[in-house]
């Protein structure tokens, strides 16, 4: 019991934590050197999950991040798409593996109850060679030696056993909840896959930008080194031109390195080998989210969230172990029997049977059994705070979502004006420099802009994007849901 509650406890600690890494976590990417932009959440640090302390130790903390690699090393660039990486994870991710496993064990432990319940069927042959020496009047007499031979069957049946027909049903829905857990475990992979797939399509975005962005950094350098040459400009024109382009060429290094780590990041999540090359097949877009109202979406979430399901399966488990240590002040009924031959050997054995019956009734243990029982309630009340704590997070989840989704929605509409607008005033601003109605500051300035509400842009679709994954995550439909939220067909 200890044991599964453990690993239970480590399950649902990797779990939150891998949210509170998507909801929480800030960009490390090239942009977020500009001014007043928004930083992409992440869903995890590649570089964390290999050192510091340990892999070992990582993994304990959260292995949805690790993966079993799977599958040849295919040659040059794999096309990768969103349905292809939340497959390969359902099939790879450790943090599943780790939970299949663990419904393994909660079926073998069923079986193992259950067995005590059933008949017990062996069989026993044996040949002993013996002689004997007795005591007459004083005297002692040996018998000359001699052998026997015997062969039996041995059959043991419990006809009464309350105490262990309530473990057998605590151990049943031991099986249910590790079910729910194993199915909640593949909406979380499926919540880690997609957030980095969609991850390395921001990255890829961000990198075709900081990519334009460069080129018209290098045009506009160019222009002004032609009027700085022509005197018709003065010098710090042109070296403020050069501080441009300079920070551009920054920008691509950066997202580009940025890129290749969240992709060696995806390999870890899905399975795939380290140094396979991969494109991206689906990109990021801004896709609305279904028309649902809230009432709707908490019931939904009452009924198809696992960790509710697998909450009151343990709650049951729980009242059953207390009902079978109560059972135990009651007496158990068992049959047993053997039936088979004996005799010098077995062409000359003589048949031979025993049937017998044992009732057994405790009547002092040392308070032993009131001990088992309060122990188990306590484990019983525990579980009955646990379910109402979860009923009232799936509540909470489920409202916290839609407000980050609202919030994100709004962010999408007005990072697409502003990306207008500073796109608007980055051609007046460069007619006007042209014109030499004005410096390269102004210039500079609406480059910077555009820069900065391109990777807002980015920012608030992937915020978006992540919002309504949290979202079906808090309904509990992950697996069933995911590409129809993001709209991809």
């Amino acid at each position: 019991m200890t044991k599964t509650v453990l690993k239970r406890s480590l399950g649902a600690a990797a779990a939150l934590s891998l949210f509170n890494l998507l909801a929480q976590g800030q960009s490390t990417s090239s942009t977020s050197l500009l001014p007043n932009s928004i930083n992409t959440p992440r869903p995890f640090d590649p570089g964390s999950n290999t050192t510091n302390p340990s892999a070992l130790a990582e993994q304990a903390q959260n292995p949805y991040l690790g993966s079993v690699p799977t599958g040849a090393l295919v040659p040059g660039v794999l096309p990768l798409s969103l349905r292809d990486a939340v497959s390969r994870a359902l099939r790879a991710n450790l943090g599943l593996i780790d939970t299949e496993q663990g419904y393994a064990e909660a079926r073998a432990a069923r079986i193992r109850a259950f067995s005590t319940l059933l008949p017990q069927l062996s069989a026993d042959a044996a040949q002993d060679y013996r002689n004997l020496v007795e005591n007459t009047i004083g005297i002692n007499a040996t018998i000359a030696p001699y052998n026997y031979e015997t062969a039996h069957i041995y059959l043991s049946q419990r006809i009464v056993d309350v105490r262990a027909m309530h473990e057998v049903a605590a151990a049943k829905k031991g099986v249910d909840a590790s079910n729910a857990e194993f199915i909640d475990a593949r909406n979380i992979v499926v919540l880690a896959a997609t957030s980095s797939y969609l991850l390395v399509a921001a990255g890829q975005v961000r990198l075709d930008t900081a990519k334009a962005q460069l080129a018209t950094a290098v045009a506009t350098d160019q222009l002004v080194r032609d009027r700085v040459s022509h005197e018709v400009s003065p010098q710090i024109e042109g070296i403020r031109a050069e501080v441009v382009r300079r920070s551009a060429e920054q920008r691509v290094a950066i997202a580009s390195a940025t890129l290749e780590k969240d992709k060696l990041a995806l390999t870890r999540i899905i399975g795939l080998p380290i140094a396979q090359e991969f494109l991206l097949v689906d990109a990021l877009v801004y896709a609305p989210a279904p028309d649902q109202s809230l009432d709707q979406l908490i019931v939904i979430a009452r009924g198809q969230r696992q960790d509710i399901k697998a909450a009151v399966a343990r709650l049951e488990a729980a009242n059953q172990t207390v009902k079978a240590q109560s059972a135990e002040r009651l007496p158990t009924l068992e049959v047993k029997a053997n039936a088979g031959e004996t005799g010098f050997n077995y062409a000359r054995s003589i048949p031979d049977y025993e049937v017998g019956a044992r009732i057994s009734l405790p009547i002092f243990t040392g308070r032993r059994i009131e001990a088992d029982v309060l122990s188990a309630k306590a484990v019983l009340h525990r579980r009955q705070a646990e379910l109402s704590d979860i009923q009232a997070r799936a509540v909470y989840d489920v409202r916290t979502a839609m407000l980050d989704l609202r919030a994100a929605e709004t962010s999408v509409e007005v990072s697409g004006e502003n990306l207008k607008l500073a796109k608007e005033g980055l051609r007046q601003a460069r007619d006007r420099f042209e014109n030499g109605v004005t410096n390269s500051v102004d210039l500079v300035q609406a480059q910077q802009d555009v820069a900065e509400a391109e990777d807002n842009r980015v920012a608030s679709i992937y915020s978006h994007s992540l919002a309504k994954l949290m979202l079906i995550r808090a309904t509990g439909s992950a697996e069933t849901d995911y590409l129809t939220y993001l709209g991809v067909r």
